[in-house]
């Protein structure tokens, strides 16, 4: 009996100390980090590039009672390029470059001292692209061609959206755990899968 109540209360302090180790983690993740330029697709249809930031809230009402954990919003900035081919109208390709801002919200929560489960909800996904931002990379069009190019900005703008939809969607879907986290102010330090990444903190910790 004596034996039974010392496992008892070993196992008691080991899922105390557990507990305040999630709760130390869930307490230094609140706050914005910034990541590093990341490609997202490379094809001959559309190049892009992202630098994502996670801004991290604590809010227990939105996650289930007793865990750690809240809100969070991931933004992207990316560069995107493509192409136009095929039109008689220009006498080679002509490329075209967008800056795209994303950004997917979720809920995040601490299930252990260095790991945390994401859920993103996919019908927040948003894409931004101004028409009228997208800038060629040729100088040879004439006044002809770059007339043209600006009458069909609008419909260059669906088709690259639609293209960072897409790539964005497995992206983010793949997005569910944060193993290996650690938080060494200003970094924050974690991996996606077998991917490793580096964050660092924006701002001043509070």
């Amino acid at each position: 009996m004596k034996g039974l109540f010392i496992s008892l209360g070993i196992v008691t302090a080991m899922s105390l100390v557990s507990c305040d180790e999630t709760a130390r983690l869930a307490k230094e993740l609140p706050g914005t980090w910034a990541g590093t330029p990341e490609n997202i697709t490379d094809n001959s249809a559309l190049t892009a590039s992202i630098i994502e930031s996670f801004e991290i809230v604590s809010d227990p009402s939105a996650v289930p009672e007793g865990k750690n954990g809240g809100l969070i919003n991931v933004v992207g900035m990316l560069s995107a390029t493509t192409q136009l081919v095929g039109d008689q109208s220009f006498s080679e390709p002509v490329g075209l470059t967008a800056s795209v801002r994303s950004s997917i919200s979720g809920t995040w929560v601490v299930i252990d001292d260095d790991e945390v489960a994401l859920q993103l909800d996919p019908a927040t996904l948003k894409i931004e692209i101004d028409p009228d931002a997208i800038v060629t990379n040729n100088n040879l069009l004439n006044s002809e061609g770059t007339a043209k190019i600006a009458s069909m900005k609008p419909t260059i703008a669906e088709s690259m959206a639609a293209g960072m939809r897409q790539a964005l969607s497995t992206r983010y879907s793949s997005f569910r755990h944060l193993d290996d986290v650690k938080v060494k102010e200003p970094l924050l330090k974690f991996e996606i899968g077998k991917n490793d990444y580096v964050f660092t903190r924006q701002g001043k910790l509070k």
